[in-house]
């Protein structure tokens, strides 16, 4: 790697940060998690560099990073004692396919359909990733707890039969 490439990689993570940052003061969230949510962001956007580095699609670098920030997410929500979206949401921010949603209209206006089919197909596909990546999180975490759960009330009703 040399220096342009290190340089170029700072400065989207710094990106990152401030989308995060800046997307969290936008949506009001509360000071004391205001200076928490920033690692998640620059964490999963790092993700997302390293996938789309190794040439994995950006749909799939996506799906990843989104993967990564939804678990951060959990984690986060459970140690700070807030709601998991006020780690979520602004992390997405990083993610939203606005430039695609905008072409996306900007060709169906001017009457290129075939355009517009193009980038209304990567905008559905990236919202899907986000979304799969949330979804799947949330599953293993539902799947984690409802384990545990059932399995720490067996341990009790073995022990109160014994």
């Amino acid at each position: 790697m040399d220096i342009n490439t290190i340089f170029d990689i700072f400065v989207k993570l710094f990106a990152a940060f401030m989308v995060t940052t800046f997307s969290a003061i936008t949506l009001e969230a509360p000071r004391q998690v205001l200076y928490k949510i920033w690692p998640i962001g620059v964490t999963s956007y790092a993700t997302f560099l390293f996938f789309t580095h190794l040439g994995v699609s950006e749909f799939l670098s996506t799906f990843y990073a989104c993967f990564i920030a939804s678990i951060m997410s959990q984690f986060f929500s459970r140690h700070f004692k807030a709601p998991v979206t006020m780690f979520y949401i602004p992390t997405f921010f990083i993610y939203v396919p606005g430039s695609a949603i905008y072409q996306t209209a900007f060709h169906f206006i001017n009457g290129d359909s075939a355009m517009a089919a193009h980038y209304l197909v990567r905008t559905v596909m990236t919202a899907g990733a986000i979304a799969l990546g949330v979804f799947m999180s949330d599953s293993i975490f539902e799947i984690y707890f409802s384990t545990r759960d059932s399995l720490k009330a067996r341990r009790e009703e073995n022990q109160q039969n014994n």
